[in-house]
Parts: structure tokens; sequence; C-alpha cells
């Protein structure tokens, strides 16, 4: 009985679904909340609050500390066994990014597992904290960006969307611009989905094209990085970013710190992990043109595939990587489930009231 299991990085929680790919049952569901399971990094909707000028960011520690409480719920489950799981893959907010010194390398390929994973990554975060897609304090650098490119419609023609405030080229030059030393001690920067494969995987891997699509970065013609965006990003990023590779690939076995800690196969792949969105588009069974999707979540979605690229240069859409291959459509509106909740709670209703009272 093949077994895969699924994990998923997202805003307010890192979540995993143990499969049987024979009957295509599910074996067993966990997650991790940021806010109730971990209250200590003060975090109760995923992120730092009162951050100012649009800032909103992340404690990639946190991230970590919740992946091996994860681990550790799964391996306490009688109905889970670790040590036949297969394969493993999953998914990571989108335009997230962590930025990491030359040392990560050898360190992650090195886990010791008598010690956490966030002891062993600290010393090499060149940025304590990680902006995440909800991030808008990048107004200037968007404009910087479409100028050096004479254009949205030029950054939306190469990359699938126009200078966005959340995604991550912008995030990376506003780093770039303010923090000189950290821009300097930057070996790598990775996106959520492939900093956490990277963790499982035991190196730091490649991002995959349905997140890379998401950064203002990506070429949808080449599937590799484009030259000219990089440049109006910031010096040397090139050097600093991992390669692009398909959805498909798999970036090695499973890491020693995992078969150590909690008894996973040592055969067990690593598949590179992909965004929240692209991933949903898989999940939802809309890898093929034909079926549209909408998603309610932290922000709500709308999102299709589609065979080749067709872009927006008005900006209210965007293109990714299909992982299946291919292209997806997708439009983004950033108030979802937190100002649901908050019309919840302003109303004293309790989600079942929304029910009865339609």
């Amino acid at each position: 009985m093949p077994t895969v299991l699924g994990l998923d990085s997202s805003t307010q929680s890192v979540s995993a679904v143990v499969l049987d790919t024979d009957s295509g049952s599910i074996i067993h569901e966990e997650a991790v909340s940021f806010g109730s399971d971990l209250p200590d990094y003060g975090q109760p909707s995923g992120f730092i609050p009162g951050g100012e000028g649009g800032e909103v960011h992340s404690d990639p520690l946190m991230w970590l500390d919740a992946l091996e409480l994860l681990f550790e719920r799964l391996a306490a489950r009688d109905t889970v066994d670790l040590g036949v799981i297969a394969a493993i893959a999953g998914s990571g907010q989108q335009h997230g990014s962590v930025y990491l010194d030359e040392g990560f390398e050898e360190t992650v390929r090195n886990l010791d597992g008598s010690r956490t994973l966030k002891s062993q990554v600290l010393s090499h975060l060149t940025r304590q904290t990680a902006p995440i897609w909800m991030d808008t304090s990048t107004s200037e650098e968007c404009a910087e960006i479409a100028q050096a490119l004479g254009g949205n419609a030029e950054v939306c023609s190469r990359s699938g969307s126009i200078a966005i405030e959340r995604f991550t080229g912008p995030q990376i030059r506003r780093f770039a611009k303010m923090s000189l030393d950290g821009w300097e001690l930057t070996g790598v920067i990775h996106l959520v989905s492939s900093f956490m494969a990277s963790m499982l995987a035991g190196r730091s891997v490649a991002i995959d094209h349905g997140d890379a699509a998401g950064m203002n970065l990506l070429n949808l013609s080449t599937g590799d990085w484009d030259e000219t965006l990089l440049a109006a990003t910031a010096p040397g990023l090139r050097e600093k970013l991992p390669a692009t590779r398909a959805s498909s690939t798999i970036a090695g076995q499973v890491s020693p710190f995992f078969i150590e800690r909690y008894g996973l196969n040592p055969d067990c792949e690593v598949v590179l992990f992909s965004g929240d969105n692209p991933s949903s588009l898989v999940g939802m069974g809309a890898s093929r043109p034909g079926k549209v999707v909408i998603s309610l979540g932290t922000s709500d979605t709308l999102f299709a595939a589609m065979p080749e690229p067709r872009t927006d240069p008005n900006g209210y859409g965007h293109v990714f990587g299909n992982p299946m291959g291919g292209f997806m459509s997708l439009i983004c509106f950033l108030n979802g489930s937190l100002a649901r909740e908050r019309v919840k709670e302003d109303l004293g209703l309790e989600w079942a009231d929304f029910g009865h009272r339609s």
C-alpha cells in the first residue's frame, strides 16, 4: 500500500494529510496552529502584530517548531506508520521569503537529530523575520521595478503579473535597499515552500515553477529567472536564488534528521513543494482547463488552468505555473477569513448561525 504524506505551511498553521494512494483514501489528518499551539510566539493569526507602514512579517523559526510538533503528533498516532511513507510533497503560503547565509547549505545537509531545527537554523538567518503575502510595504519598490522595465505592461508580459507589493521580488528589493549588510550576508533566498522542503530533504532545494511565478522574477516563456527583472530588483540576485525546476522534481531522499527522530523510511523521497494556490488547483481536480475554483481562505481566490499564459496588463489577474504542466490564472482578494472572523466576532455569532440565518 503506497502511502504518502502531504504537508501545508499556511499563514496560520502547518498541517499534514497521510494518504493511501491505492484507494485514494485519507488515513489521517493533523495540524498545528501557530496561535493556539505555539502561543509564546505571540502571532495568533500567523504573523507579527503591529507592523508599520504596511509590513506584515512572520517568524520562520515558528514554522520550524510547528513542523517538529506536527511530526511528533503524527508519530504518536496509532493509525500512522511514518516508516512506510514513500514520498513527501507539500505547499506553502505564496510570496513569503526567507533570507539565509551561505552556511545554511552545509548545516541543512548535516542536521543534528539531538537538536531542534530552530536552534540549528537561527544563526543562518540574515533577516530575522519573513515578509509574507499580506505585506503591502513595497509600493515604492514596485514603482521602481516597473520604471526600470519601461512600465508594468512589460513586467506583466514577462512574469505574469504587474509588480505587486506582496510578491517576492519587490520584497527582496526593499530588503536590499534597507539592509545593505544583511543583503551582503545573504547567500540564498527561499520561498516558504522551498524553505520547508529544504528542511525535509536535507539540502537547499530548487523553487518549483508554480511558486516561482509569484515572485515577479520568473520568465513565463523560458521557465527560468528573467535577467532583466533580476537586474531591476537587486544587485547579484541570481547568485542568491535557487534554480527553478518542474513541480514534479524529486529533491532527494528525506533528511536523516527525520529518520532518526521520527522513524521515517530512509528511502522516502521528498518532492519539490509548490505554492498553496497552484497546489489547490491540483487538489481540486482542476489542473486541466475547464473547471474554475473559488477558494475561501485567509485570502479568497478564484483560479483555473490554462494551456498558454494570457496575462492581464491591468493587474487584476495573475499567471502562475500549473504543477501538472502549463499555467493557471488567478484573481486574489486579500481580505478573506480574517475579515469574516472579525464580522462574526463583532456580531457575537458562531459559524453555525450564518447557515441558519442565510
